[in-house]
């Protein structure tokens, strides 16, 4: 999904009530404090305007007072984002207010431009080889129906234009999803988030760190606005968080599978804390992350491995289109990452020891292959220690006994499920350990044959 991810910086509804959960609207801020995030410690800088500069993300703007408003919101909205940012804007920004219908409509748009059924049907087989998702699951629907339901406003940054959700005029949400989407064409004048966010060269998992750097900057800018503003939220503003609306979005988030949940959430929550580690040494600090961004998203789980400068391991699995034989082709080749390994093993594990077998991660390939009905699903993986990489093989093991109702058969350093529909292998070796699924044990044989050879 990484295409339609790097393509569109958006703000959703469940980040944004998040952000305005952690409010208590009866208490002003001090005038003079700018409090990004409750994580940073430090004070926001706050700097003097320019009199003879135009207003931030000049707009451009229909006929009608819904949009003449917008445009004097974007204009203030846009100078204390300048102020809150330490960012300047010198290129008008496109704005427009939308309703949710056409949200939605803009969404099918771009997910049907964006997403050939290739790539959906691609991403589909490797999903479920995952267990993310049942095979018939209907990924395309199910992401325009969740995009047009969640997302508050965007930033697109190919056409260089603020898009903004409202129903009802620029109530709350709307004008702090101003203020977040606003902080991302800033971003864009100064780091050209089309070429940041590059899906062509890039592992998913780089693309979600990447763009938990962007949402994280943005969502602790929002913040700050927010903190600003405390004493201007009305009674009607409250009420609008705990909306049908919202509560249905909620609702539907809620019911996704967990992949495509928490990969939505990720650059919000676990962006925002990143970005408040790097603010403690102020926005000069965030600003030169762009020029040396983190690499995975253990960097934005795990901070300090970011500024010991972590790197992963590369890991390599050879083509096996020859070995699988006629009819056989890959569907899919990527990272997951500690983030989307915490997101597998949690499907059987609870989340806690999902997350501890996780944090050792050093670095991951996975390939799915498809013939017809069939699959084969290949994840190399690398580890910080050889304890780190028991934990993981003990944490597998019991995923996979939970998953197949059997224990596995014992092979040296190696274990076995077998199933009439799967048989799966794991074998660990020092910081390394393989998992191969397929749809027999000669098939998987022949794979690990294949990758023994590396």
């Amino acid at each position: 999904m990484k295409r339609i991810r790097a393509k569109l910086i958006v703000v959703v509804l469940a980040a944004l009530l998040a952000s305005c959960g952690r409010v208590n609207p009866t208490t002003p801020p001090s005038p003079t404090t700018v409090a990004p995030s409750p994580a940073a410690v430090a004070e926001a800088p706050t700097r003097t305007p320019k009199p003879t500069q135009p207003p931030t993300a000049e707009a451009t703007v229909t006929p009608g007072s819904e949009q003449n408003e917008l445009l004097a919101a974007v204009s203030a909205i846009g100078a204390e984002m300048e102020m809150i940012r330490g960012l300047d804007a010198t290129q008008p920004v496109t704005n427009n207010l939308m309703s949710r219908s056409e949200m939605a409509d803009y969404m099918h748009d771009e997910i049907d431009r964006e997403y050939t059924p290739e790539e959906v049907e691609n991403d589909t087989r490797a999903m479920a080889a995952l267990d993310f998702v049942p095979e018939d699951y209907d990924l395309k629907g199910e992401l325009v129906e969740l995009y047009s339901a969640q997302v508050l406003g965007l930033y697109d940054d190919e056409r260089n234009t603020l898009y903004v959700v409202s129903a009802t005029g620029l109530d709350l949400l709307a004008r702090i999803t101003l203020a977040h989407e606003i902080t991302h064409g800033l971003q864009d004048e100064r780091f050209n988030l089309n070429t940041f966010l590059d899906e062509d060269r890039m592992s998913d998992d780089e693309i979600l760190a990447r763009q938990a750097l962007a949402e994280g900057d943005a969502t602790v800018a929002m913040t700050a606005y927010l903190m600003n503003h405390l004493s201007d939220i009305t009674e009607e503003d409250m009420a609008a968080l705990q909306s049908e609306e919202s509560q249905e979005s909620e609702r539907q988030l809620a019911e996704a599978p967990a992949i495509i949940r928490e990969t939505l959430d990720f650059p919000y929550t676990y962006g925002e804390t990143f970005v408040s580690a790097l603010y403690e040494e102020g926005w000069d600090a965030v600003d030169a992350a762009y020029a040396d961004p983190p690499v995975t998203t253990e960097q934005i789980l795990h901070p300090e491995k970011y500024f010991t400068r972590d790197e992963p391991q590369l890991v390599a699995l050879p083509p096996l289109t020859d070995t699988l034989g006629t009819g056989w082709r890959l569907a899919d080749d990527d990272t997951l990452g500690e983030f989307g390994m915490q997101v597998y093993l949690a499907q059987q594990l609870d989340r806690e020891n999902a997350t501890m077998a996780s944090a050792g991660w050093d670095g991951d390939r996975c390939a799915v292959y498809v013939n017809g009905d069939e699959e084969v699903l290949v994840l190399s993986t690398a580890w910080d220690s050889p304890v780190d990489q028991d934990e993981f093989t003990a944490a597998y093991s019991e995923y996979a006994q939970l998953k197949y109702g059997q224990q596995g058969k014992r092979s040296g350093d190696a274990s076995y499920w077998e199933t009439p529909d799967q048989t799966a292998y794991l074998g660990w070796n020092g910081t390394n350990a393989l998992i191969i699924l397929g749809p027999d044990r000669a098939t998987v044989d022949k794979v690990l044959l294949a990758t023994e050879s590396l």
